[in-house]
């Protein structure tokens, strides 16, 4: 009897024998188990943000710092760090142990076609110039959950470096790099496009929840940093825009509190 494949549904058919693999070699499972890796990382360090909490309340007699703004927002950080950090790190052993295939050109980074990466930068400063006298304007954007982060020197600078040496690597991996090709395989540009923003955007909404405008805004992002990766056809002009638009806000933000006072360290 012959033995039964179980086909990918998100995969097309592979290519013959002697034909090159097509891009990319990962395929629509590997999504699903990039997905439910980040799904288990996400509950056990919940439970560990739990375990943690009573241990400074129980044990350490310490059970102010449970409720310390500072010390949350500290710990939610770095907690979101290394959730991104153990997301890579699967994508990378996904590419490089489970295929045997280079890791950056398996993303396509710098792609085929030459682009200039000084353009890249300067629209990634121009978007952020943009959205960010847009959301000026959103009525109680100073109470939403991320502007709360920006109220302590501690965790503004923790989140600050986050936004420009994590955020823009991680996500333009995951989402741009990984992510997309699999949709543009199956289904096209248009819907890669669309889809990889709204999965981008999703990832905000806790940081964001409470104000639907500043959820477009940042769905409106997304959208650009897709639809960069179509037209370019590689990941890098992507993470420039997106290391742009992420420092040019950080440099806002520093200045907003200059003008206004440092924030408040304790």
């Amino acid at each position: 009897m012959a033995d039964t494949v179980f086909k990918d549904p998100l995969t097309p058919p592979g290519p013959s024998a002697g034909e090159p693999a097509s891009f990319p070699v990962w395929n629509g499972r590997d999504l699903l188990e990039v997905a439910g890796f980040f799904c288990l990382g996400l509950v056990l360090l919940m439970l560990a943000a739990q375990a943690a909490g009573s241990l400074l309340t129980h044990y350490l007699g310490r059970p102010h710092l449970v409720t310390d703004p500072v010390y949350l927002g500290v710990a939610q950080i770095l907690m979101t760090n290394l959730l991104n950090g153990m997301v890579l790190l699967f994508i990378y052993r996904t590419i490089t142990a489970k295929y045997r295939s280079p890791f950056w050109s398996s993303l396509k980074w710098k792609g085929s076609t030459a682009v200039p990466p000084g353009l890249f930068l300067v629209l990634g400063a121009l978007l952020a110039l943009f959205m960010g006298a847009l959301s000026s304007r959103i009525p109680g954007i100073e109470d939403l959950p991320v502007s709360g982060l920006l109220r302590y020197v501690q965790t503004a600078v923790l989140l600050g470096v986050t936004a420009i040496a994590v955020a823009p690597l991680v996500e333009e991996v995951v989402f741009r790099g990984f992510i997309y090709p699999v949709l543009e395989r199956r289904w096209g540009p248009v819907a890669a496009v669309l889809l990889t923003a709204l999965m981008f955007t999703s990832l905000h909404v806790s940081q964001l929840w409470g104000s639907w405008m500043a959820v477009g805004l940042i769905l409106l992002v997304g959208l650009a940093l897709s639809l960069v990766r179509a037209l370019t056809g590689a990941l890098l002009p992507a993470y420039l825009l997106h290391l742009a638009y992420n420092t040019t806000l950080c440099l806002l933000s520093l200045l907003g509190a200059a003008l206004q006072g440092t924030p408040a360290s304790e």
